[in-house]
């Protein structure tokens, strides 16, 4: 049966042949947890004629509305006796109960990132399990569930298997014969094979045991569905699932629940797939562990990197972070020896070798050129000797803004104190914050001036400069704006694989994860832009993006070559990127942490509140600052609020206080008590965010 509900007798609570977590009716109350922000557990009424499982999906009212809730523990409260409690009105038993460990993982997730346990649950679920059933909800279930069972779709021709080098070999090594919990980084160049280590402990966990289950945490949506490919091309007898945000709502469904089943033994996902229901999981993958991507930017602000740490732990199973640029949180962990580190020097094709690097001359300012003739004579040897070059500047749009020479205006967005960007081939001006749109004005909307000018370049005007130099040439543009619409990344970067591209232009979207065979030349301009940046982190995320895409060049037959137009040619950042040598970044910026009291060394939380008025949320964010420094030890600080870097976003004004401390356990036990009973007025909006990457 689809669910049961109090009817007067006993309903049977069986999932296959054997009855599971039943637990006898009788004076019981369950603690029932749902998605409404700032409650707790619920506690409900278990009637005397329904059985239910502590992880059980079941409906309720609250006030007048009828919500899905999932049963967190069950009592049986004596407390509660005589008291107007409401009761559970059905058990949902479409699907065997959450477990312990994810109830625990999501406990967790609501005590660090100081979120409600409904809320952290619940969102945790896919849509089509946390709403009410409706009448095909039985037809759809069973739809999810013939999905990836056909051999013709899920068990591709079988791929051969790489020989590993001796690094890659010590590395699995490492990974197989480790007992229970070890955190390993795995940190290897570009192009030193790290997926291929990942394949091969994968297939060593799985067979060693016929119901462990693998998670591989991807930082992109459009690296998915390329490693999806991959993977299921190793494991051609496996169902290899698949999860991201640009799923539909059915096949996030479906892919949760045969992983929930255990029926898919391996899942490969973004950072919503930690929090997948696994019935047994037993090694932990993340591929480019330093990449921003894996912390949630609203809602319960989490990371899936320091959660599948945490979830490794639980499940006592070894996690693997992979990356050529470590964050400097993880490369500090494995200089303190709490990670193991491995490490991969030398690329995975013994004809590969890493790129050389080469800082160059931009273009004089007023040129109106972004390719310098270095720049423009390299990729012109390159195109003639057959290969491919991929030019990289991480800017969409043809132009960051419109301005008038005139008068001096520019092109503003309306709800937000950003630009708006200028999209030729749409012929709008786009906000690249909130969406905000209008045609392009054809005067100046101040002065009527007709000759209004595009300032600066992106990626549209980019392509455009190089169709002129290299006419005939194929030239594609990977961005958001160009792969908006659902596979038309996958489909570009097929193209780029499948030799049809001469030239590829794009974002970051081209920067990581890629493995371009025949790409001799990266060009990188504009990089000085976010070296310029106040932001703390901008120069590690610089550097980690710089090296990553330099990192596309050459992965194959044949030396690649970098090229990076900068005015900063002596900047010591560079020098590290030009000689390839993380480890000598890293270490220095870590040593200017340490001085700074900065970043690992410390840890912070960000308080941020939005209003009608900038007024109205500092004055707020005031009152938390006075009550916090009155409190606060000597291992707390509790900074000044300050207006956030985008201070208007979609028509809010917003503002930010940073709290910091010296412990992680210090911050939590001072936010808690901080925070506890505060409460904003009406118009103000606010939350607080646990280790904020952009401060």
């Amino acid at each position: 049966m689809l669910f049961s509900e109090a009817s007067g007798k006993t309903q049977k609570y069986i999932f296959g042949e054997e009855e599971k977590g039943i637990v006898p009716a009788g004076n019981l109350y369950a603690k029932v947890l749902v998605d409404v922000p700032g409650l707790g557990p619920l506690d409900y009424k278990v009637p005397d004629d329904m059985l239910v499982a502590v992880g059980d999906r079941i409906t309720a009212n609250i006030q007048t509305r009828k919500v899905v809730g999932v049963v967190a523990a069950l009592e049986n409260a004596t407390d509660l006796q005589g008291k107007r409690i409401r009761s559970i009105t059905s058990v949902l038993n479409d699907v065997p109960p959450l477990s312990a460990e994810w109830l625990a993982l999501t406990r967790f997730a609501s005590l660090y990132y100081l979120r409600g346990w409904g809320e952290a649950a619940l969102s945790a679920l896919p849509l089509f399990f946390k709403r009410l059933p409706k009448k095909n909800h039985r037809a759809m279930l069973e739809k999810f569930r013939r999905k990836g069972i056909a051999p013709s779709v899920e068990r591709s021709s079988t791929q051969s298997k790489p020989v590993l080098n001796a690094e890659q070999m010590a590395a699995v090594d490492a990974v197989v014969s480790a007992k229970g919990f070890v955190p390993f980084l795995l940190f290897g160049v570009t192009g030193s094979g790290k997926t291929e280590v990942y394949l091969h402990v994968m297939e060593e966990v799985l067979h060693r045991d016929p119901e462990a289950q693998v998670l591989l945490l991807v930082p992109e949506i459009n690296l998915t569905p390329q490693l999806q490919a991959r993977v299921k091309a190793r494991f051609p007898h496996e169902y290899v699932a698949a999860m991201h945000s640009e799923y539909s709502d059915g096949e996030r469904a479906a892919a949760w629940l045969a992983v929930h089943e255990g029926r898919a033994r391996i899942l490969v996902g973004t950072r919503l797939s930690i929090f997948s229901s696994f019935k047994k999981l037993a090694l932990i993958l993340v591929d480019e562990e330093h990449d921003l991507s894996y912390k949630a930017g609203d809602g319960l602000r989490y990371s899936a990197r320091d959660l599948a740490v945490w979830r490794a732990a639980k499940n006592s199973c070894p996690v693997v972070l992979g990356s050529a640029t470590p964050s400097l949180e993880s490369w500090a962990k494995a200089l303190k020896k709490e990670y193991v580190l491995l490490t991969l020097t030398q690329r995975a094709m013994s004809k590969a070798k890493l790129p050389q690097i080469d800082l160059i001359d931009p273009n004089p300012k007023g040129s109106g050129m972004l390719v310098s003739p270095e720049a423009e004579g390299s990729i012109r040897s390159e195109l003639d000797a057959g290969r491919q070059v991929l030019v990289f500047l991480n800017r969409r749009g043809y132009s960051p803004v419109l301005s008038c020479p005139s008068c001096g205006w520019v092109s503003a967005c309306i709800r937000c104190s950003a630009f708006t960007v200028f999209h030729k081939r749409e012929k709008a001006l786009i906000c690249h914050h909130c969406g905000w749109r209008r045609p392009v004005p054809d005067a100046c909307p101040v002065c009527g001036n007709v000759d209004i000018l595009p300032r600066g370049t992106g990626t549209e005007r980019l392509e455009e400069e190089l169709e002129r130099l290299f006419p005939g040439k194929r030239i594609l543009r990977i961005d958001r704006d160009s792969t908006s619409k659902k596979h038309e990344a996958e489909k570009a970067f097929a193209r780029v694989h499948a030799g049809e591209v001469d030239i590829l232009v794009g974002t970051q979207m081209i920067a990581k994860g890629h493995d371009f065979q025949n790409v001799g030349l990266v060009v990188i301009l504009n990089a000085d832009t976010q070296l310029l940046s106040p932001a703390a982190r901008a120069r590690e995320h610089l550097f980690s993006t710089l090296m990553q895409v330099a990192g596309r060049a050459g992965r194959a037959n044949g030396k690649g070559r970098v090229l990076i137009q900068t005015r900063f040619k002596d900047e010591p950042l560079f020098e590290a990127l030009r000689l390839q040598d993380y480890r000598r970044f890293a270490n220095e910026t870590l040593e200017e942490r340490r001085e700074n009291f900065s970043v690992p060394f410390v840890y912070q939380a960000l308080i941020t509140a939005e209003s009608d008025a900038l007024a109205k949320a500092v004055l707020f964010l005031e009152t938390i600052a006075r009550r916090g420094r009155g409190v606060a030890s000597g291992e707390v600080r509790v900074f000044d609020p300050v207006p956030m870097p985008l201070v208007r976003l979609m028509n809010r004004e917003r503002a930010q206080l940073l709290v910091e401390g010296d412990e992680r356990k210090t911050l939590h036990r001072f936010l808690r008590g901080l925070l506890e009973g505060v409460k904003s007025p009406s118009d103000v909006v606010w939350q607080v965010e646990i280790d904020p990457t952009d401060v």
